[in-house]
């Protein structure tokens, strides 16, 4: 009698607890991505141009650079499946993008330009070892300081990633940018070796080269070569353009930034990063589109002036602002990579570089590990 009374209250007791588990209807998160703010400023020390004999480099007289961008990227759809384990998630991702960028040319008045723009990123993860991304970047270049025509330009990127191991990872695609300077359509070649989570040196040609060494769940350190660049809708206020009578030109730049960054994760909301180091081959070109009209769809080989530097400092200062719940993915080698995707391939091609906010470090050691990394980890609120 005992026992049947004790089998009782047991099935009683679970249909109560599976009733309350029931009644609170838990519902997980549906996007991976958090909503993501990035704002950067950017200096570059200023060079004196040496060729004296030439008209516009005497009339320039030096070269600076100061850069303000401001950047964003949301998730807007999210569809997961299950399937003998497998599970496979599409991702939708709406970016945007403005930059002030200020050339400062001591022989004449300063220049502000913007670039603004909205985009869209696909990615999609099939859950074994391959993941897609496409990415589309329309924006306007302009310059606001005088009245002046803004030109429309598109930068995509096209990239297959494919997982070997958690430790090794290969990605192959194409890619249209303007950090070069150029129009040029570019192969993407890429090759990671050691964990996201990790220590790992990671090559993303043509766009990085990355040495990142993890210290802590709040602390990482990186070693990078980058390009910096772009082209841009420059006024012809100064008459710096003597033939016909157009407003305006383009103005392209482009360097080759080499330093030291650190990565600091104050909370779950909030990043900030601080770079340093040189930079180097910084090339200014002006040119006529007008005068390249000939051959449209090839580089442009027509400068009324174009000057390389020798290498100078900069300086790289940015904030990471990270909004939102999102469905935890801890050791899930495919969902680290996307998220390494997507943050490798700038938002609205730019070089701001959230460093990888969303993929938790690892604590090196047992005696890292206590609640506090764990939480660092894994946020309970997600479930």
């Amino acid at each position: 009698m005992l026992i049947f009374i004790s089998i009782i209250f047991l099935f009683n007791t679970q249909i109560k607890a599976q009733a309350a588990l029931d009644s609170l209807k838990i519902k997980l998160p549906k996007h991976y991505f958090k909503t993501v703010i990035i704002l950067d400023s950017y200096r570059k020390a200023d060079q004196e141009f040496k060729d004296t004999a030439n008209r516009l480099a005497s009339r320039l007289n030096s070269y600076a650079i100061k850069q303000f961008n401001a950047s964003f990227y949301s998730p807007i759809f999210t569809e997961t499946s299950e399937l003998n384990g497998i599970t496979k998630n599409t991702h939708v991702l709406l970016t945007g993008n403005f930059m002030l960028l200020q050339p400062v040319f001591s022989g004449i008045s300063q220049h502000s330009l913007i670039k603004a723009g909205m985009g869209v990123r696909w990615i999609f993860n099939s859950g074994k070892k391959g993941v897609w991304f496409v990415d589309a970047s329309p924006f306007v270049t302009k310059d606001v300081t005088y009245e002046s025509k803004g030109y429309f330009r598109l930068a995509s990127t096209f990239v297959y990633s494919h997982n070997v191991s958690e430790s090794f990872n290969w990605r192959v695609g194409a890619t249209k940018s303007f950090l070069w300077g150029n129009k040029n359509y570019w192969p993407f070649i890429g090759l990671r070796f050691g964990k996201l989570d990790k220590v790992n040196f990671s090559i993303q040609f043509p766009r990085s080269i990355n040495l990142n060494v993890p210290v802590g769940p709040k602390l990482s350190f990186s070693m990078y070569t980058r390009p910096q660049g772009g082209m841009f809708n420059f006024s012809n206020n100064d008459s710096l353009y003597r033939v016909g009578n157009e407003s305006t030109f383009s103005y392209t730049r482009y360097e080759l930034n080499t330093g030291f960054r650190a990565d600091v994760r104050v909370s779950n909301n909030f990043n900030f990063y601080v770079a340093t180091g040189i930079s180097s081959r910084n090339n200014v070109t002006f040119y006529s589109e007008k005068a390249n009209k000939e051959k449209p769809r090839l580089p442009y080989r027509n400068y009324f002036f174009s000057k390389t530097m020798g290498p100078t400092l900069f300086v790289n200062v940015g904030l990471v602002f990270k909004f939102g719940k999102t469905r935890s993915f801890y050791q899930d080698r495919n969902m680290y990579d996307v998220m390494d995707l997507n943050n490798s391939i700038d938002v609205g091609d730019n070089t701001g570089n959230t460093g990888n906010p969303q993929i938790p470090i690892t604590p090196k050691a047992k005696k890292d590990i206590n609640l506090g990394s764990i939480q660092d980890l894994i946020d309970y609120n997600d479930f």
